[in-house]
């Protein structure tokens, strides 16, 4: 790997050893855990339903005793392959990002079919809660949006704690692809390959192109995205977020202004598109000729939703409130129920971490705490390059903390409702790989561990929204 920020080195960023190690701990950690708040949630504080049942993964269902083997073997095996050639042919392709995306894709369709195409690629849509079921019946968008407010507490639980945008996304889907199979698979194609050329380029302009393409493919290799990029709109909203980022930290006035537009999409997906405005704020506040854009992006987007509530009716505040009035009808949830609100945090920063790895975990970590040292004093203000990682992940962590503290993800749900953090936290994961002469054999080992974590929560469970 290319050089570092110091004379530090390391072989590997983790022996065998270590690796196996650090994947036992997690393990056994993750079990204990699993029966100790349990134990102290149904027994001591006589709530039952505060810990879900396969803790920290809310919703899970055990699969490894119904596997098909005439699915579950064959696919198994050819995505070891699979991954190993692509090792293989990273070793001397250069520093491109086509294989890498080429490399994600397979490996998606592969981990996903070890269930078999019908609950690999169908069943996910077919879900009783969820945005598929209610958009097929959308046959005028402007008049669903028209009613939004109206009918929202009437809709499945994912449309009625969002914008109207998200249910639409999937009306679209519906009409271009027709059933589920052909959207879950156009969700992928789309999300995957898009994110990772956006996450490959971002990353470039801090570090080496062979540190950008190696730290895309632990993108493309993460649980979190082997499994929820397919059939989930966290998917595109999480290309949508980092489309946003990208542009916005551009030099050219005209990709900074063209933020606007991934920026107005995914807040008519989400309400917690407001994660977005800390970090590009943080970016404005050394880069100050992005404080304007950013201004006429925050004005653009109140505009708009203007415009929207005088021509159509719906106004946005109002629908954010009926989602959390109905999300928590007790009120703030510290205070309706503060034992299950300080579970649930605890619950959403373990699957977050559990779906990013330990590895990488660790790896941020070091990380982080090596951005902290080199952009520390005069440098924070003059490198640019240095800087710039730290204030995004840095950004990012504080707008993720300041939204769990406002109790948002009641039953943890982040691995996949918080899946646009995950682009911010490789960051500081390229930084100490950049510190790291790390020969061929330690790559290949990090980015097996971390393919193998895959592996083995596909073939567990299923994990259907």
């Amino acid at each position: 790997m290319a050089g570092g920020f110091d004379d530090e080195r390391d072989v590997l960023p983790f022996s065998l050893r270590e690796l196996l190690a650090i994947g036992w701990v997690t393990a056994t950690t993750v079990v204990f855990l699993n029966v100790f708040l349990k134990y102290v949630n149904g027994q001591l504080l006589g709530n039952a339903r505060g810990v879900p049942e396969y803790w920290p993964v809310s919703i899970f269902v055990f699969r490894l005793d119904r596997l098909r083997p005439e699915w579950a073997i064959p696919a198994l095996l050819t995505a070891v392959v699979a991954f190993a050639l692509t090792m293989a042919y990273l070793r001397r392709d250069g520093d491109g990002v086509a294989p890498v995306i080429v490399a994600g894709v397979v490996l998606l369709v592969l981990s996903n079919l070890l269930h078999g195409f019908t609950h690999g690629f169908v069943v996910p849509l077919a879900t009783r809660e969820g945005y598929y079921q209610l958009a097929p019946r959308i046959v005028d968008p402007l008049a669903f949006i028209r009613t939004y407010e109206a009918n929202q507490l009437s809709y499945v639980v994912h449309a009625k704690t969002h914008p109207p945008g998200a249910v639409l996304t999937f009306t679209l889907l519906d009409w271009l692809f027709g059933s589920r199979a052909p959207i879950a698979a156009a969700i992928a194609f789309f999300s995957l390959p898009t994110s990772a050329y956006l996450l490959y380029r971002l990353l470039g302009t801090y570090y080496s192109r062979r540190v950008s393409q190696y730290t895309t493919l632990l993108f493309v290799l993460l649980p979190a995205i082997q499994i929820y990029y397919l059939a989930s709109i966290d998917a595109i909203i999480t290309t949508l977020m980092l489309a946003t980022v990208y542009l916005f930290t551009r030099e050219s006035r005209r990709a900074t202004l063209a933020a606007f537009v991934p920026l107005l999409v995914v807040s008519f997906q989400l309400f917690l598109f407001v994660f977005l405005l800390p970090i590009l704020a943080g970016v404005a506040f050394f880069r100050r000729e992005k404080l304007a854009p950013l201004s006429a992006m925050v004005l653009g987007l109140v505009g708009f939703y203007l415009f929207v509530d005088v021509a159509l009716g719906y106004n946005y505040i109002n629908g954010f409130l009926i989602a959390s009035n109905q999300q928590n009808p007790g009120g703030f949830m510290l205070f309706a129920e503060p034992a299950r609100y300080v579970l649930t945090r605890f619950e959403d920063v373990a699957e977050l971490a559990l779906f990013f790895t330990p590895f990488l975990c660790l790896l941020a970590a070091r990380g982080l705490g090596a951005l902290w040292r080199d952009v520390g004093g005069r440098r924070l203000l003059e490198d640019r390059r240095e800087r710039e990682p730290f204030v995004l992940a840095a950004c990012a962590l504080v707008a993720f903390a300041a939204l769990l503290m406002a109790g948002v993800y009641h039953t943890g749900e982040t691995a996949r409702g918080a899946m646009f953090m995950y682009p911010f936290l490789l960051l500081p994961v390229a930084a100490a790989i950049r510190r790291i002469d790390s020969s061929w054999r330690g790559e290949w080992l990090l980015a097996a561990a971390v393919f193998g974590q895959t592996l083995v929560l596909q073939l567990v469970g299923g994990y259907l929204w």
